[in-house]
């Protein structure tokens, strides 16, 4: 029909009736015009992002951290799915972020006295990855009786830190330190 405007009804407006007049409709066509291409962007980028959301997928992590993974098999060919976070967790750089964690938290560093040692927990279901960090006297690497080193692994302290997919960086001790002091 001449006159007629998407989504009203079918009859003619009123020539009087400025809502419904020619120089509206042509608005409201420019503005469907404009606003459908960037509708159908939203929408096909929330579809790829469910796609990519698969957090036992590479592809996951190569595009949450931009960069590309290489060298990891798929997480069905692992005897353990650990390994396969862990081997995503070296090359996107996470013990490096927890170990530069406990250099600023407790001014934990490697040196002649101390070597630092990194357990790495992932998985489908969290935003973070837990790493234990290990602090151990170097000289345990040296040590050549059970007495020696056991005294050695006296010296030896272990912090859990959490490095969110975002990047930041908490200790849990200190969260639920917090949440029981209120804050």
């Amino acid at each position: 029909m001449p006159g007629a405007v998407l989504g009203m009804n079918s009859q003619s407006p009123h020539p009087s009736d400025k809502q419904f007049s020619h120089s509206s409709g042509k608005s409201l066509v420019v503005k469907i015009i404009l606003l459908l291409p960037l509708a159908l962007l939203v929408t096909g980028l929330s579809i790829a992002d469910e796609a990519n959301s698969d957090r036992t997928r590479i592809e996951f992590f190569e595009k949450l951290y931009d960069i590309k993974i290489e060298g990891i098999k798929p997480i069905e060919q692992y005897d353990d799915p650990d390994s396969f976070y862990s081997a995503i967790a070296r090359q996107v750089g996470i013990p490096r972020k927890a170990f530069e964690a406990v250099n600023k938290k407790l001014n934990w560093r490697q040196d002649d006295d101390f070597f630092l040692s990194a357990m790495i927990k992932g998985g489908p279901v969290g935003d973070y990855w837990g790493v234990l960090v290990t602090k151990f006297p170097t000289a345990l690497k040296k040590a050549k009786t059970n007495e020696e080193k056991l005294k050695l692994l006296q010296k030896m302290e272990m912090k859990m830190v959490l490095i969110g997919y975002d990047g930041i960086v908490s200790f849990p001790e200190e969260n639920k330190k917090n949440k029981k002091e209120g804050k």
